[in-house]
């Protein structure tokens, strides 16, 4: 929006609309955007996920991520297909 600063290393969520000035090392998100947490808790909280995968082929990565265990993975429930019962 017109007249809004945003500061430095600062993560804006997709579809987000800043309304007001955000400050550095901030993670922001919604409509209207809001701070979510400190660019070092998002990192600190995320780290886990991180297969160090920077530099590899797309081969090599997805070798990588076949070979990962499920709890490595971000898996939302609304996301995961409910299983029927087909009797």
């Amino acid at each position: 929006m017109p007249g809004v600063t945003i500061g430095d290393r600062v993560l804006v969520a997709a579809g987000s609309v800043v309304t007001n000035s955000v400050p550095s090392d901030s993670v922001v998100g919604g409509n209207p955007a809001r701070i979510i947490c400190s660019i070092d808790n998002y990192i600190k909280r995320n780290m886990q996920y991180n297969i160090d995968s920077k530099g590899l082929s797309i081969e090599e990565k997805k070798k990588i991520l076949m070979d990962l265990p499920e709890n490595k993975f971000i898996c939302k429930k609304f996301l995961v297909p409910e299983k029927r019962n087909t009797d």
